[in-house]
């Protein structure tokens, strides 16, 4: 009797359980999407709170950013002309005299996210310099508001699972680990490596490729 193979994202997962990563499939990204998009239609009231959150969302998914780090984002940190984001490091460091430094780190737009962002400025009239926060809330509200959904749903879903799946489907699509790592903003390549281990059950076909 020939064996049935596993389906690929099956043994990703089962790797990524054993190493405590948890992320989520292409599949449920697409059902938080929908769902958040049928809160903007049936609760006309507060369509643009909604709105709101399919960004945020967006950016945690396109960016691999920390959730503090996209709190604080204003229009400002986002060029449209040069298609980049500047995010701030919310891990500090020091100079040489021990004064606390600001830490930036500038990382390019997905087409997805600069489509829904450029989307989200026209229709709240939102100027593309402007200097408040894009996402006025505190965590404790997100968390809340993710709560809810996941309740809907049947997932868990929280801000770092987005993280973990950007940095994922990064690895997966061969995305060098220097890059990812400055994409990430860790502060150490030995952080950012943990992600190969997920794909390592999938590196025999490498093995074949030596002659």
């Amino acid at each position: 009797m020939a064996s049935v193979p596993v389906p690929r994202n099956m043994w990703i997962q089962s790797a990524a359980q054993k190493l405590n990563i948890d992320f989520f499939t292409d599949d449920e990204v697409m059902i938080i999407f929908q769902e958040i998009e049928s809160k903007i239609e049936s609760d006309r009231r507060r369509s643009d709170r909604h709105k709101r959150y399919f960004l945020l969302v967006k950016f945690l998914y396109r960016t691999g950013a920390r959730i503090d780090e996209i709190l604080i984002l204003k229009p400002l940190d986002i060029n449209l002309a040069t298609n980049t984001i500047r995010l701030k490091t919310l891990k500090q460091g020091k100079d040489k005299n021990g004064v606390q430094r600001e830490k930036f780190r500038v990382i390019s737009i997905h087409p997805d996210l600069r489509d829904t962002y450029m989307q989200y400025l026209l229709e709240l009239n939102i100027p593309q310099k402007g200097e408040e926060l894009l996402f006025p809330m505190k965590r404790q509200v997100v968390d809340l508001y993710f709560k809810k959904i996941q309740e809907k749903l049947g997932l868990k879903i929280h801000a770092h699972k987005f993280r973990h799946t950007f940095a994922v489907k990064a690895i997966m699509d061969n995305v060098p680990l220097n890059v990812l790592q400055q994409w990430l903003g860790h502060s150490s390549i030995f952080t950012t490596s943990i992600y190969t281990q997920i794909t390592g059950m999938d590196t025999s076909e490498f093995m074949g490729r030596i002659r």
